[in-house]
């Protein structure tokens, strides 16, 4: 009965912490980290994790240095001096070799194989589109506009589950503050933490916590994460086909260099093709197994290819669509997030709560209690 109680008061006293004073303080904290970025030195950056900070600083230099080049293609130079010229500007380490490249003249049809990332891939990829002819321009500042939302997106979602990792950290540290505060001030805990049966509640209480965290920070992760494979194809694709491309070659032209599982898949299609299939029917052949977010995608080139339609306006239409679709699937991951922390809440955590503070907590003010592990 008693540890019932002890359970219950200390759940619900962590929950309306974390609810009403520890979820609040963040929140005024990221919000007052992002109004300051722009005065921040460079060496106080936001506290964000390492990986989603770096994410989305590659997203806007890139995209800096794609906005760099199409002004400098709008001034009239070429494209290798635009390049030469843009890097040195805004001083792009990684990119070095790219210089190398434009300064001895070569081509820039490959240079995506380069690539270290998904967002340098898209940007290189756009270089190499508006070095092959057509609207230079249109194909260096869409990627940066595209790149540009990607960053926003990250940073967006990072922020929305910033408040619900904090409850889930107050959760989780709370228990390992009380079983110090134990240590400390009663000695009937000391003496029970170092009984066979207080070694087996910190070790499985220490597990669960260490399972509980890494539970929770996965499913962040996922739900943070920004799908960019089938949005940044297309809008290849619209480049393409405003360069004067049929929709086959630039379907063709985009999956040589696409990224991820996508880009593996576009490649079998291009195989098919190329060893004498209908490029329709390709498409129907790996329809499936192109994803529910492409689906769009093969329709407009199946009705391009086989009727006629006109495909400019239209695939950038579906670029636009693809785009807001990925909003609104980040948007509901977040939203989702909440309750699906529920099963690490309820299947590590509380457990976790109960070996490390509630026993320990209820033996410590009830003396009498013997725990005898011989009977």
């Amino acid at each position: 009965m008693y540890l019932l109680i002890g359970t219950w008061t200390w759940a619900v006293t962590s929950m309306v912490f974390a609810r009403h004073v520890a979820e609040p303080l963040l929140f005024r904290l990221v919000t007052r980290n992002r109004l300051l970025a722009g005065q921040r030195s460079p060496l106080r950056l936001p506290r964000q994790s390492r990986k989603a900070t770096v994410q989305s600083s590659d997203c806007e230099r890139y995209a800096d240095v794609l906005d760099a080049i199409g002004r400098e293609l709008r001034l009239g130079a070429s494209l290798h001096a635009a390049i030469l010229r843009a890097i040195e500007r805004h001083r792009v380490e990684e990119w070095h070799w790219l210089t190398v490249t434009c300064g001895d003249g070569r081509a820039l049809v490959d240079i995506a194989r380069n690539a270290h990332n998904h967002h340098e891939c898209f940007a290189l990829r756009s270089i190499s589109v508006a070095a092959e002819g057509g609207d230079a321009v249109h194909a260096v500042e869409t990627a940066a506009r595209t790149l540009r939302t990607t960053a926003a997106l990250a940073a967006e979602s990072q922020s929305a589950a910033a408040h619900t990792k904090a409850s889930m950290s107050v959760l989780t540290w709370v228990p390992m503050i009380l079983v110090l505060w134990l240590l400390v001030r009663h000695p009937t805990a000391r003496s029970f933490f170092l009984s066979p049966l207080g070694l087996a509640c910190l070790s499985a209480g220490s597990a669960l916590q260490w399972v509980g965290r890494r539970w929770v920070h996965r499913m962040s992760a996922h739900a943070c994460r920004v799908d960019s494979d089938v949005p940044d194809f297309i809008d290849v694709v619209s480049v393409h086909l405003r360069a004067g491309k049929p929709p086959a070659l630039a379907f063709l032209a985009a999956a040589d260099n696409a990224p991820g599982e996508f880009g593996e898949i576009a490649r079998r299609v291009v195989e098919d093709v190329r060893t004498g299939t209908r490029f329709v029917d390709a498409l129907a052949t790996h329809r499936r197994s192109l994803g529910v977010q492409a689906q769009a995608l093969v329709d407009g080139l199946i009705d391009t290819e086989r009727d006629g339609l006109p495909p400019r306006q239209l695939f950038e239409r579906l670029a636009t669509d693809a785009h807001t679709q990925r909003r609104r699937e980040v948007d509901a991951r977040i939203r989702a997030l909440p309750v699906r922390l529920t099963l690490p809440l309820v299947g590590c955590i509380l457990p976790a709560y109960v070996m490390l503070g509630v026993i320990p907590l209820l033996l410590s003010h009830f003396s009498s209690v013997h725990v005898d592990l011989q009977t």
